[in-house]
This record gives C-alpha cells, structure tokens and sequence, in this order.
C-alpha cells in the first residue's frame, strides 16, 4: 500500500547495472500520500530506487521535513502537505540536494547486508493440496488459502470478525503457529493474521485446530470480512457505530454469503465512526463515514455514502462521499448497489468502473427515498445507532417566535449546500474540472452563510462579508471548533478563499470537494451544538 504512505514503496525489480555487469535490486518509490480526513494520493519520486539508497533517501526526507514542515498547525503536520505546497519536483530537488551531504553510514551497509542474508524457512516439507473435507473446510479453503510461489505451500488468513481477538484465543494462534510454521504469521490492514509457509497437507489439521479456537470463520478479503474503525465502542472522535454497522452488515451478508454472485463476494466493504479514514473507507467498493443530522429536533446517526474507491493496484483511486444515509437504512443500500451491479454490469466489468459508468446521478436517484428519515414518533429506531438501544440524541430544539424561521433557513443552506458539493462532484465526473472546483466552493459558502444566518439574519452574498463574519462569529468564538481537530475545518473555508480566483487542476478541484464535504459536515455539528441555545434564548 505505498501510495497511502507518507514514504511508500512499489513494485520490487531488478535493473541491469552493464557498467559493472551485475544487476540491481530496487523498487518505485513513492511520497506524499495518506488517509485521513482527505486522502492524498502519492507521488512516485523515482521509478527506480537501489535498495542501498532507501534509508538515506528516506533520511533525507525527514530532514527536509523537519525544516520545512508545519510547525504551528499540528493538522497539517504531515509530509502529504509539505509535497502538495511545494509540487513533487521541486520537493525531490530538495531531498535530492540534501542527500548529497549526507555521509555514507556504515550501519546502513550492515542492516542491508543481515536483510541479504535472512531467508524464512518452512517448518514442514512441501505437501499436496487437500482435496476432501467438509463444505465448511472447502469453504474455507476457498476464501482463507492462497498459493505461495514455492511450490507445496500457501498462505493461510485468519479471520477476525471485525479485527477481534481475545487473549485466550491469541495465545491459542501462537501455538498454532509455531506447531505448523517457524512464526511465519503478520497482521494485515484489513484487521486479520496471515501465516506463511503452511504446508498444503497440513491444512486438514491446521484448520481443524483453528476450529478449536474458534478462529477457522471463512471469508477473508471478501464482502462478509468488513473493516471497521472502533467507532463510537471507545473512540472520542467516534459520531456513529461504525462497529454496530460493521456487525449487523457482517450477520446478514454471512447468511446468504453462499447464494451471492461472485463479483458481490469480491467487493469489500471499510466503515468508519467519522470523516477520518481509520476504516480505510476511501479505498473500499463500499465506504461509509459516520457523520449525523438533525431531524425534527433530534439527532439522528447517518453515514455517509463513499464509493469509487479501489482496494487493488496498490489503492489506485479514492472514492468521494455520495451522499448522507440514516444508519439504519444502509443495509438496504449495500443490498440495492449490490442487486444493482449484478444487474446492469458489463461483461468483466469492475464495481469502480461500474460506477463510473454509471454516473452519481443515476447511482444517488437509487438511493434517494433512502435519505427521508420518519418522525419520531413513526419509528423510534432511526434516532438510536446500531448495536445502542439508547437514544442517539434527545435535543429538542423548542418553537421560539423567530427561532423556527431562523432554523428552517440554516437547514435550507446546508441541504443547498450538500446539492453544490454533489452537483461539483457529477462536473468533475464530466470532466469539467474548473467548474467543479468553482461549484464545491460555492458549496462551502452556502454552508457558511447558513450559519452566520443565526446571528446576522440579513447577510448579503458578498464572499468577503461572509468570510468576515464567519471568521469574527465562528472562528474567533471558536464555536465552530470541533473538539478534537480544533479549526480545522474553517481553514479549508478559508484557503478556498484566497485560491478562489486561481485556477483548479484535477486533484485540487478532487480535493477542494472533500473539503467542502467535510466543511458541511462540520458545519451540520455545529449547527447541532448550537440549535437548542439559539430556539431557547
């Protein structure tokens, strides 16, 4: 995954040295990528780089960085950010003449020598592959076993539902472990353990003691083996249950996980509690981040809808947020893409690339009698989250004499707010990259005006009295603050501001829409925080 990485690797590969008639070993080296609440994809910054050049390449990176990297803003603290500010040539130009003063370090020649040398062993001698067991057992093979290039071993994947382990069951793994292999095991990103050099006959047995731990489930790196962030379970960043999504998700997939179409079974699914992407949900076929609305006075758990994003070729695309679902009907949307793809699909075509197709228009009319949530007293279920009999929020906003006017129109400025951000979403897609740009900024104002509205009800469509009294009513109030990111999200206001008469490239124009989604939904949490203050006063 090195294009998610602040300094990632690629491909390994051998390159002819004929000077010196021998060949080298390297790999593509990349820089600047990461996650978060708007990922950034990374910059290749040499398609081929010597493996004696990784660490100090990568010394002179951090050295660049320490210079030059954020230092007052803790939120742009990253390397993603410094790449972006400065472009990758100019950036590689710095690293490059940084390296140059570096010494040759001699315990870099000895780290690469002791890597050269270590060779992983099997334990057990090469064996057949097991062609008789259960429907379970062959289950399991067919969804946790994948081929090594050494011939008579394979990579066998322990599921854990949701990344769980217990201590008792972890002790349990070691020993299976070592009883098969020389600890060949690792973790993996998406919440499992591997373990290598298993011999193929010894899969009967392997599996069975796994069955004893209760560690043999099925269904690894398919649709049932969801990716779940901890959430609102123990996360203060946490605004839904993405775990309580993640295991309702998991239960009804895995009762018709048998019956569904192959190309279904393929897709992942990543949820995450907040904007931020410890669920990977940017690089999933169906990604949700956990965000929430006020309804008739209540606050009610939703998620928003990510997908266009792709988990193989080293996470090539990300996908953007669609649009903002009640918890409790996202179920009804992995069933309606999923019945939807296995319908309309092309022959061999991919989910990414079905929705592509598509368009978000068609996709978000698919989902649109979703969004409605139904009164309070019509079904209580919807304002409390998944796997939480509590009331998610019981903030009735009241009915002053202006109040409800005041409230109506906010709302009305986020909603116009979400259909700029998804309008600059649907010109992107068209590839019409400067209006997409121009329309997600419109998108952020929109938001923007809608709250200055509570406390200055007459605000003109001028940009900079918007920014004025945003920046003097929210900002410097920091009521707009959230609180753990702190301004954050007001900056993106802010540098769509200053940049709003530049040009916008693909990724900017990309970026500036996660943005401005982000801003909204920032803006929804405020406008949460501050309702019942502003109906009662």
């Amino acid at each position: 995954m090195g294009q998610l990485a602040d300094v990632g690797l690629g491909r390994e590969d051998l390159a002819d040295d004929t000077a010196h008639r021998r060949r080298h070993r390297g790999f593509e080296f990349y820089v600047g990528g990461g996650l978060g609440a708007v990922p950034y994809q990374a910059k290749l910054f040499e398609e081929f780089l010597p493996v004696e050049e990784l660490l100090p390449t990568t010394q002179a990176i951090a050295r660049v960085f320490a210079r030059l990297g954020e230092k007052k803003n803790r939120n742009r603290a990253r390397i993603k950010f410094l790449v972006d500010d400065l472009g990758i040539e100019k950036f590689k130009a710095l690293v490059l003449e940084e390296r140059s003063g570096l010494d040759q370090d001699p315990r870099c020649r000895q780290l690469l020598r002791e890597v050269e040398s270590y060779h992983e062993q099997p334990l057990k001698s090469a064996g057949e592959f097991p062609e008789k067991g259960s429907r379970r057992f062959q289950e399991w093979l067919k969804t946790n076993i994948r081929p090594q290039k050494q011939p008579g071993y394979v990579v066998a994947t322990v599921t854990l539902p949701l990344g769980d382990i217990s201590a008792n069951q972890l002790r349990s793994l070691a020993d299976i472990v070592r009883s098969y292999t020389r600890e060949t095991v690792r973790t993996t990103v998406e919440q499992n353990f591997v373990i290598r050099w298993v011999s193929q006959s010894d899969l009967p047995k392997l599996y069975q003691a796994l069955e004893v731990a209760c560690l043999a489930e099925p269904g690894a790196g398919n649709i049932i083996d969801i990716v779940a962030c901890p959430g609102t379970d123990t996360c203060k960043l946490g605004i839904s249950s993405s775990r309580g999504l993640g295991a309702e998700l998991r239960s009804r997939l895995a009762t018709k996980s048998l019956e569904l179409d192959a190309a279904i079974q393929a897709l992942h699914i990543k949820v995450s509690g907040c904007f931020n992407s410890c669920g990977q949900h940017h690089v999933a076929d169906l990604g949700f981040y956990g965000v929430s609305r006020k309804v008739g006075g209540y606050a009610v758990p939703h998620f928003q809808v990510v997908l266009g994003g792709q988990w193989t070729q080293n996470a090539k695309a990300y996908g953007l947020p669609m649009v903002a679902i009640p918890s409790k009907n996202i179920p009804d949307v992995v069933s309606r893409l999923a019945e939807c793809y296995v319908n309309d699909r092309l022959r061999g075509e991919s989910f990414q690339d079905f929705i592509g197709r598509s368009g978000k228009v068609k996709v978000r009319k698919l989902l649109e009698d979703l969004i409605r949530v139904p009164g309070y007293d019509v079904d209580r279920s919807y304002f409390s989250d998944w796997g939480d009999p509590r009331e998610y929020s019981i903030g009735d906003i009241g009915k002053g004499e202006c109040a409800g006017e005041v409230v109506s129109a906010v709302e009305f400025d986020l909603a116009s707010a979400e259909r700029q951000v998804f309008e600059a979403q649907v010109l992107a897609e068209e590839g019409k990259i400067q209006a997409a740009g121009e329309t997600a900024y419109t998108g952020m104002l929109y938001a923007a005006k809608g709250l200055i509205r509570l406390e200055v009800v007459d605000i003109t469509d001028d940009q900079d009295e918007i920014m004025s009294q945003f920046r003097s009513k929210y900002y410097d109030t920091q009521k707009f603050f959230d609180p753990f990111a702190g301004g954050k999200f007001a900056n993106y206001l802010f540098a769509a501001h200053r940049r709003s008469n530049e040009g916008y490239t693909l990724d900017s124009s990309r970026r500036l829409i996660e943005e401005a989604q982000l801003f909204i939904e920032a803006s929804h949490s405020c406008y949460n925080r501050i309702v019942p203050r502003v109906a009662k006063s």
